[in-house]
């Protein structure tokens, strides 16, 4: 079977950018380092936005009724983006915690 990486694999390296800078912010707003944190967090917002571009391509795709081949390997990559704004939505959380932004 001949695998057509060009579908699935951007999601996959734009979703795990997004993971690794959002991490990275975090060890930011653990050591209260506010610049940092915002740095690390924008550019872990570009490679997500990058790879919700590629996955509405995708969807647009199927939408248009034109050949969109669904196979295993797609579906691992869509849940990497998916996995990816739940990490990146859980970074917010708790650095607004350890940045002491939470009101409490």
């Amino acid at each position: 079977m001949d695998v057509d990486v060009s579908a699935f694999m951007p999601l996959i390296t734009e979703s795990a950018q997004a993971k690794n800078h959002a991490f990275e912010a975090l060890k930011f707003a653990k050591i209260k380092d506010e610049e940092g944190y915002e740095r690390k967090l924008k550019e872990a917002r570009s490679f997500l936005i990058g790879a919700h571009k590629r996955q509405t391509d995708l969807l647009s795709l199927n939408a248009r009724e034109e050949e969109t081949p669904i196979t295993i390997y797609l579906i691992h990559a869509m849940d990497h983006v998916s996995n990816a704004q739940m990490v990146f939505d859980l970074v917010q959380e708790l650095a607004d915690i350890h940045l002491n932004k939470t009101g409490i």
